[in-house]
């Protein structure tokens, strides 16, 4: 009678020269290798270890300032990288409630992450990014690594196909809208309630 969707969201991949480059990884890739450890490792153990050890050099790069970087950012300060966090539009930590960005924008001041919004993104290189200030300087930020962490797009692909297949289709959370997950748990008591 009903089909409820929720397919979460789709990685958005920049069109940048040399977003290939092994240099970069994105942020679903760096969770799934660090979640293999926790078939064998407690969650509290794999949250110490990395502390010492990561799949990441020193010197990290963030591509988005949205909750999704911004919370990455943190949990790299905490485990000894230099993060860079750079942004087309504002680093404003969008996503999360507006204490918590703004408490966490300035613990970013003192532990010294570098916040550069505002440029464009004009190619990775096996060295680091280069962009493009607002003033129109061009510079090259070193990195070891270059961490894609974008804000998702809605998957609508499945709703789509199933449109008129059955009497009533809803897509719930990120295949909607790619919001918080109390959002997505939200809509999905609304959708039972009407069903």
């Amino acid at each position: 009678d009903a089909v409820v969707l929720a397919l979460g969201g789709s990685p958005v991949v920049p069109d940048i020269p040399g977003v290939d480059k092994p240099i970069v990884v994105s942020n679903q890739a760096l969770h799934k290798s660090l979640k293999r450890y926790l078939r064998f490792l407690s969650p509290r153990a794999l949250r110490y270890l990395t502390k010492f050890w990561m799949p990441l050099g020193k010197r990290v790069i963030i591509i988005g300032g949205s909750i999704q970087g911004c919370e990455l950012a943190e949990f790299l300060v905490k485990r000894g990288r230099n993060v860079t966090l750079v942004d087309t539009g504002k680093i404003s930590g969008e996503g999360m409630p507006e204490e918590r960005s703004a408490r966490l924008l300035a613990w970013f001041a003192k532990k010294g992450v570098h916040l550069i919004s505002e440029v464009s993104l004009e190619q990775i290189t096996d060295d680091g990014l280069i962009i493009i200030r607002k003033d129109g300087s061009t510079e090259m930020l070193k990195a070891d690594n270059i961490i894609l962490a974008l804000p998702f797009k809605p998957d609508t692909g499945l709703q789509e196909e199933l449109e008129g297949k059955f009497p009533e289709v809803y897509s719930i959370g990120d295949c909607k809208e790619p919001r918080l997950i109390l959002d997505a748990i939200n809509e999905g008591s609304h959708v039972a309630n009407a069903l």
